[in-house]
């Protein structure tokens, strides 16, 4: 008997199709055979998230779009470098539900390493931190690269020199890993690997990670409580997903 297809639905919460599309794109080239990944992407709010509110937003878009998808598919990765909505949808979900960064800082971390944190947009710096210290990181440091536009965050390319650069910065600091946080920069890590003597991870850690988690009986156990009553005004697949009696597997 042949053995059945692991899907996995990748949402991305902002409207940037390119990020999506490039996150899929990479993930499926690192991942095994039998594998499929399929993304959505958002059809509101921040085209790129940067600030605490678009976050919100983010949230309450990855909310709608798992369920409105997430029928028929194994698992779940959130593809958002703030992984928003991310514990909300491992209450709701009896599948795995994997956040490309926490995924990320947990890989580089692993074996109690001292971890430096790359991560792109100085402006989101305070989000960042906030996310981070939310996992119980605490790391060497957090060393931001900017760009100006939504158009020079998608030419991550452009920036292997300013990353080797702060990649360098952290070790000096003594960092033993680096984490590269965002999402349209996955692959990123293996690329720059070569030129680095320290371990480099970055968001196609969430798919190890999921593949590692579909299966296991306890994430049936997060299971939240039911709601007290129903949710009003919202899409009927959000409000089913919230009451437990949407349908998320095959």
């Amino acid at each position: 008997m042949t053995k059945p297809r692991t899907r996995i639905l990748v949402v991305n919460p902002n409207m940037s199709d390119a990020v999506t599309s490039t996150y899929v794109r990479a993930a499926t080239d690192s991942a095994p055979d039998g594998v499929d990944l399929v993304g959505v992407t958002g059809t509101f709010g921040a085209k790129i998230v940067t600030i605490e509110a678009e976050n919100v937003v983010a949230a309450y878009s990855a909310l709608e779009l798992v369920a409105k998808h997430v029928s028929g598919f194994d698992a779940v990765i959130l593809a958002i470098s703030f992984d928003s909505g991310l514990r909300a949808l491992q209450s709701l979900l009896p599948v795995p539900v994997v956040g490309i960064t926490e995924a990320t800082l947990q890989a580089a971390s692993q074996g109690g390493r001292r971890i430096g944190i790359i991560f792109f947009g100085e402006a989101s710096r305070e989000l960042y931190e906030g996310v981070i210290a939310g996992y119980g990181i605490t790391p060497i440091g957090c060393l931001a690269i900017d760009f100006t536009s939504v158009e020079d965050y998608l030419t991550p390319d452009a920036k292997d020199d300013a990353v080797t650069d702060a990649i360098a910065t952290l070790k000096a600091a003594g960092a033993e890993a680096i984490a590269i946080c965002g999402t349209a920069i996955v692959g990123m890590a293996a690329r720059l690997q070569l030129a680095s003597d320290v371990p480099l991870y970055d968001g196609l850690c969430a798919v190890e990670k999921c593949l590692a988690d579909v299966g296991q009986d306890t994430i049936s156990e997060r299971r939240c409580r039911s709601p007290v009553g129903p949710s009003q005004n919202l899409s009927p697949e959000l409000s089913n997903l919230i009451a437990g009696t949407l349908t998320s597997q095959r």
